[in-house]
């Protein structure tokens, strides 16, 4: 394994400032730009050699040339799932090493400072240059030829797509279990099952993380792990075409097909449990018709959690929600902004700052938050638990 050079984040702020005013071209005639004072981790291996860095900006510079550079770049897609595997057979990291910011603001700003300016642009975010885990230049690509591996076709998965696997830690840090979302989303693509690719991961993949608090997937085998993953896509490609999911009931049956050990029953309903075949509560403005509303269990917890947050400290946050929920950052806030229609938060902040607190109004209705949803009973796809009433 090789190690690269760093240099601290002030000075690839002081590369940035001097490099960014000048044009594209003489961006690039700077290049490699070795002033900066470097430094290597302490704690040994093999240093890259000027050499190696040299060959690899030739062959970055020669792949941004066939997709436009220095004009506007064509199949950006391609680009970048190209780019992404010649980074990672070019620069033979260890994980360790690939995930310290100062190593690729070295690489950025020092070496191919002029392909990220072409990328994103002179005014993009600083992020792209400097080292950050999700938005560097380079970094996010090494990342996704490591993650993924190399049987997996990077240049058929656009952006978004890649950015619902790899910015999901509970994702991203299985390799078995993103190489296995990777698969099975390609394979749905090439069969056609869906309008709408970037909606059908999107929504296969909260899916997919509301069992994360309940499923060790480390655990399972590669057969049962890719059919939890084929569940939660056959179940988003249904939603998604307006037909009810079936995925689920398929997979909860009352004989359970265990691979090693035959078939085997799952356990009966509990003494003094009502079984009822689905819960659901009627949309007030739609009184007297046959429309319901499905009680969301995944959302009353969330929000009971973030009610706990704010009694408990003060105040709610979309971040320290997401820290006892597995949920997205869009998920969380909608979650504190119905919560704050409800009357039960108010707001106070503005964009980042945000932040909520108890209303005013919360002491009286708070007791009874959230509405009682019982587990869903093992055996039963459709069914929910409650307490039998006394």
């Amino acid at each position: 394994m090789i190690v690269l050079p760093r240099i601290a984040k002030h000075s690839a702020t002081d590369l940035l400032k001097v490099h960014l005013s000048r044009g594209l071209a003489e961006i690039a005639s700077s290049m490699p730009d070795l002033t900066p004072t470097i430094t290597y981790t302490p704690v040994g291996g093999q240093r890259v050699e000027t050499h190696q860095l040299e060959q690899l900006r030739t062959e970055i510079l020669a792949l941004a040339r066939e997709h436009g550079m220095p004009d506007r770049i064509t199949e950006p897609s391609i680009f970048e799932g190209r780019g992404a595997r010649l980074l990672r057979e070019s620069l033979p990291m260890s994980a360790n090493e690939a995930s310290h910011d100062e190593v690729w603001s070295y690489l950025t700003c020092c070496w191919l400072l002029d392909v990220a300016v072409w990328r994103f642009g002179v005014d993009a975010d600083e992020r792209r240059f400097i080292g950050n885990v999700n938005r560097n230049t380079f970094r996010r690509l090494w990342w996704r030829a490591e993650i993924l591996g190399p049987e997996i076709d990077l240049t058929k998965l656009g952006e978004d797509e890649l950015v619902n696997i790899m910015e999901r830690p509970t994702i991203a840090s299985d390799r078995r279990l993103a190489r296995t979302v990777a698969l099975e989303f390609l394979a749905r693509v090439d069969e056609g099952a869906a309008d709408s690719r970037m909606q059908l991961m999107r929504e296969a993949m909260k899916r997919l993380l509301r069992l994360t608090p309940l499923m060790a997937f480390q655990a399972l085998a590669d057969h049962e792990l890719r059919a939890v993953v084929e569940q939660c896509f056959t179940a988003a490609a249904e939603g998604l075409s307006g037909r009810g999911s079936t995925g689920a009931g398929r997979h909860r049956q009352t004989v359970e097909q265990d691979a090693s050990r035959g078939p085997r029953e799952l356990p009966s309903v509990s003494p003094g449990v009502t079984v009822i075949e689905r819960m659901t509560i009627t949309d007030e403005d739609s009184v007297g018709s046959t429309a319901t509303v499905e009680v969301n269990p995944d959302f009353d917890i969330a929000a009971s959690k973030a009610l706990s947050i704010a009694r408990g400290v003060g105040r709610v946050t979309n971040t320290s929600l997401r820290e006892l929920v597995p949920i997205t950052s869009g998920e969380a806030r909608e979650v504190l902004q119905s919560l704050v229609r409800d009357g039960l938060l108010a707001s106070r902040g503005v964009r980042r700052g945000t932040y909520y607190i108890l209303s005013d109004s919360v002491s009286a209705v708070d007791r009874a938050w959230p509405p009682t949803v019982a587990p869903i009973v093992a055996g039963q796809p459709e069914a929910v638990q409650h307490e039998a009433s006394k």
